[in-house]
């Protein structure tokens, strides 16, 4: 038994970090209820995203009072409401938190929003670079000289909105069914996770140990020890020898002049230190270069690509994929248990909603069952 079997979803159709938590949800056992918009116009086909599928998938008009009060039918069971709006929109629609909890006080209600319900700039249209951005994060990345570099949307998206979003889930059905709390909404601001998952590099900074110049520091690419290198094939290494015994290792395997092992955090060598390392794994293919450092202390890996990282011996060897997309549920120890998700219709009956509403809605093109 996966820890969210029996637990049902609801998540309000949005994009990026919404449906990857609520795909996170399910992995972990719970049903997943995706509402979706019928007016929406997507930029990318859905099929595109692979973290939208195993949802129970309904289209329902949510300007239409029919369609509100389809959703308060569906209440009743819902233990996590996700929502991806601006502030107030749901408020609007008749669905906000307030609306939800007095029909159902148990819920667990998630407002994922780049800049949070509360604020000067709560009403602010953004995306991940402008939350990374105002987090302080976006300043550090990239080389000195050129603009900062967003990477991907992966930090304030993914890795603060998703993942803290997961939390506030997880977090809600355990004050509701150990701690009795009721009403419970949690307030998920993308630029707020960007910046605590930055908390060691505004302490670095703090104390000193952090130059205002990118590309310079211990972790972003200044260090010779902590940096990607070409190889003979165009390909790359990346190299993170931290660690003054794993540097030590790594000299030895490249057969290097011992005394730079004690030169490792000499800054004024580091210019020096990088041009040899450039020109050695210029020397020899990416994969050999793999099987050189394979199994080895000197934390040096082969830089893949999409493809190339699904089929790795390593992932392979842990399953770490699943129908060929990254899954999250390798945390648990019954990973492979199958869940199995109803349909909208089974979840109609089961709930006892009148067959001529859904009739009636049907007709009336406010629900579009898929």
């Amino acid at each position: 038994m996966k820890p969210l079997e029996g637990v049902r979803v609801l998540e309000i159709a949005s994009i990026g970090p919404g449906p990857l938590a609520a795909n996170t949800f399910f992995e972990l056992g719970a049903e997943v209820i995706r509402v979706n918009n019928p007016n929406i116009v997507n930029l990318l086909p859905p099929s595109t995203d692979p973290s939208l599928e195993n949802r129970v998938n309904v289209t329902i008009d949510l300007k239409n009072k029919d369609g509100i009060k389809l959703i308060k039918e569906l209440l009743p069971s819902v233990d996590i409401l996700l929502e991806g709006n601006r502030p107030n929109v749901m408020e609007k629609i008749g669905l906000g938190p307030e609306e939800v909890h007095a029909v159902n006080s148990n819920t667990v209600y998630i407002r994922l929003t780049g800049w949070g319900q509360e604020g000067t700039m709560k009403e602010d249209a953004g995306h991940d670079i402008n939350y990374l951005a105002l987090s302080g994060i976006l300043s550090l990345l990239g080389k000195e000289g050129n603009p900062p570099e967003p990477p991907i949307n992966l930090l304030a998206d993914y890795g603060s909105g998703t993942m803290f979003a997961v939390i506030s889930g997880i977090l809600g059905i355990y004050e509701v069914k150990s701690n009795e709390k009721k009403n419970l909404v949690y307030d998920v601001a993308m630029f707020e996770g960007a910046s605590y998952l930055g908390s060691l590099l505004f302490g670095l900074k703090d104390s000193g140990m952090w130059s205002k110049s990118r590309g310079t520091n211990l972790l972003d690419g200044g260090a010779p020890f902590y940096r990607c290198y070409e190889t003979k094939d165009s390909k790359y290494v990346a190299v993170g020898a931290l660690e003054n015994k794993f540097f030590k290792e790594l000299i030895a395997t490249l057969n290097l002049p011992s005394e730079m092992v004690s030169d490792q955090m000499n800054f004024e060598k580091w210019p020096e230190h990088t041009n040899l390392f450039s020109e050695i794994f210029l020397r020899k293919p990416r994969d050999e270069w793999a099987d050189i450092f394979n199994n080895t202390d000197c934390c040096v890996t082969p830089v893949l690509d999409l493809d190339e990282a699904r089929v790795h011996p390593h992932p392979v060897s842990r399953n770490s994929y699943h129908n060929n997309f990254p899954r999250s549920n390798n945390i648990l120890i019954q990973k492979e248990e199958e869940n199995t998700s109803g349909d909208i219709r089974s979840i109609f009956n089961e709930l006892n909603i009148s067959k001529e509403f859904i009739e009636e809605v049907e007709k009336s093109g406010t629900l579009s069952i898929e």
